[in-house]
């Protein structure tokens, strides 16, 4: 009887241990890519820039075109992601420029985009609980 015993214990730690990798590879493919798609939404929209601002000497992106491209990817990959499709994905976008200012003393313009993703629990065991992935990615203009 204690052989039996012992054995349905190391039965249930190895279920709870192979229930937790799986869980932990699909978060981490779901960080993986998100930080993927901050990296593109931060990339694109710092390739739009106000040229008449530019003409005259300063740097300004031009924020509604960041906006509309980061919606745009955003929207897109909505479609291919791994996490459930009833999560809400929102983000947060961060312009440094001369006309809205520097965060750090370097002035370099650049754009940050934070991602959050929130949704039901990703991980199937009861002890452990995780209902939000955030990522954020930063793209700095070269001087």
């Amino acid at each position: 009887m204690k052989v039996f015993i012992i054995f349905l214990a190391i039965l249930i730690i190895n279920t709870s241990f192979l229930s937790y990798q799986g869980d932990m590879g699909c978060y981490i493919r779901c960080q993986n890519f998100l930080k993927a798609v901050a990296e593109e939404c931060a990339a694109g929209a710092a390739l739009y820039y106000d040229e008449a601002a530019y003409a005259e000497g300063l740097f300004q992106f031009s924020y509604e075109e960041g906006y509309k491209y980061i919606d745009f990817i955003i929207n897109n990959s909505k479609n291919k992601m791994p996490l459930p499709k009833e999560c809400t994905l929102s983000y947060e976008v961060l312009f440094e420029d001369d006309i809205l200012g520097y965060e750090s003393d370097n002035c370099i313009p650049s754009v940050t985009v934070i991602i959050t993703a929130v949704t039901d629990d990703l991980f199937d065991l009861p002890f452990i609980e995780v209902t939000k992935v955030q990522r954020a990615a930063k793209y700095e203009l070269p001087q």
